[in-house]
């Protein structure tokens, strides 16, 4: 249901209210650039050609793991205006939680260490380099993502990630 804050029509989260997004997870993630712009590069008979900001924004994702020592990076592939990537949380031995909706926080800022504060810390290490670049970049405010729940899903994802660049005309 679409609420008022700040005099402005918001749709709600669009993440699992069940589940605990700053503990452990694998997770299928997609970030556009703002207004779908193909800030990253060109797609050349079927093979991704980076710009220099699509460089950094490889560079940028091959660096999570230097700031979030928990979490490995999988299959990733940056595309002229989005890029696609695998996320493996570990923070913690036990495994993810599930949370109750009646004990689900509905709160607007992202929790340290969580997802969202992995991806906020992505975005902002492109957008950095994007200003170092002399490029007026932006990102879409949100991003997607898909939590695995099963090794067939996870394998479906890793092929659809490296087939996306030959796949991009169609």
């Amino acid at each position: 249901m679409n609420k008022k804050f700040k005099g402005k029509y918001h749709s709600g989260s669009m993440r699992a209210g069940w589940w605990d997004y700053a503990g452990n997870g694998s997770y299928f993630v997609t970030i556009c650039t703002k207004d779908r712009i193909h800030y990253f590069g060109t797609i050349q008979e079927g093979k991704m050609i980076l710009s220099a900001l699509g460089q950094a924004a490889y560079d940028c994702w091959e660096e999570i793991p230097k700031h979030y020592p928990y979490v490995a990076i999988d299959a990733f592939v940056i595309m002229p205006d989005h890029m696609h990537g695998i996320l493996l949380v570990n923070r913690y031995e036990e495994p993810p939680k599930e949370i109750s909706k009646s004990t689900a926080k509905r709160e607007f800022k992202v929790q340290s260490g969580s997802l969202g504060a992995i991806i906020r810390g992505y975005k902002i290490g492109v957008t950095k380099r994007a200003k170092e670049l002399n490029i007026d970049f932006k990102w879409h405010p949100n991003y997607h993502e898909h939590i695995f729940h099963t090794i067939e899903a996870y394998h479906n994802i890793v092929r659809y990630i490296h087939e996306n660049p030959s796949k991009w005309k169609k």
